[in-house]
């Protein structure tokens, strides 16, 4: 599975719900996420994974992981006006009055989805699985923090920074240039979508795909069923 098969997945399961049940053809228990592809179903005994445990374990699913917060950190940009933690939303964008501010709150929802990711207890056919979206999670939440370093003082040279061995300078030199002599509203576009995709595409080809092989053993080795909806399904060969 490809990382852009991956986040299209998590966007198809954008609402998800979950709704444990008895699962009378098996003697397990289901729980029921829904989805905006359809239900995504995990049938499980109770006896070998508790199902508070398992709550937790089926969020690190490839076709929930995204929609959990667990993939990729939010963008610094995102505002929700029914959500109590964010002020009042405006443009949306730097220069609006609270921008700063609901950018934080969204760094803080990236960076309390990593520390729950690491603290996390797990099978240890799932170590692949919680190593993955570590490093994806950590690296998103960089690369929104960047932005914003960016966004608080134009300072082109903020978008140079190295992560680990990916050198934005060196493989998005272009982008650079552009940004360097943009006028601020085209820094931010450039650096929210040029900068943004050409850094996180190198990053990506260097992380992989997502361990599937991992999950599947962890589903196997403790006797869980995954019905998927038809959008999840392999495509036929």
């Amino acid at each position: 599975m490809t990382p852009g098969r991956l986040a299209g997945l998590a966007a198809l399961a954008a609402l998800l719900v979950v709704a444990p049940r008895p699962a009378a053809s098996t003697g397990g228990e289901t729980l029921a996420f829904k989805t905006v592809a359809g239900v995504y179903r995990l049938t499980f005994d109770p006896a070998t994974l508790p199902e508070a445990e398992m709550q937790g374990l089926a969020l690190l699913s490839p076709y929930l992981a995204g929609a959990a917060g667990l993939l990729l950190a939010p963008r610094v940009e995102l505002c929700l006006a029914d959500d109590p933690v964010y002020l009042d939303c405006d443009t949306r964008r730097p220069g609006a009055r609270h921008f700063a501010w609901n950018a934080r709150m969204n760094l803080a929802k990236g960076a309390l989805a990593l520390r729950r990711l690491g603290a996390l207890r797990h099978p240890v056919e799932l170590g692949p699985v919680i190593a993955y979206l570590t490093r994806s999670l950590a690296f998103s939440l960089w690369l929104e923090e960047t932005r914003l370093d960016f966004y608080l003082s134009w300072d082109s040279d903020v978008l140079r920074r190295r992560y680990e061995d990916v050198d934005p300078a060196a493989a998005c030199g272009t982008v650079l240039d552009e940004v360097t002599s943009a006028s601020r509203e085209a820094k931010h576009h450039l650096a929210e979508y040029r900068w943004h995709n050409c850094v996180n595409d190198v990053f990506r080809a260097r992380l992989g795909e997502y361990p599937l092989h991992a999950w599947q053993a962890f589903l196997a080795a403790h006797g869980i069923s995954e019905d998927l909806p038809d959008p999840f399904a392999a495509p036929a060969r």
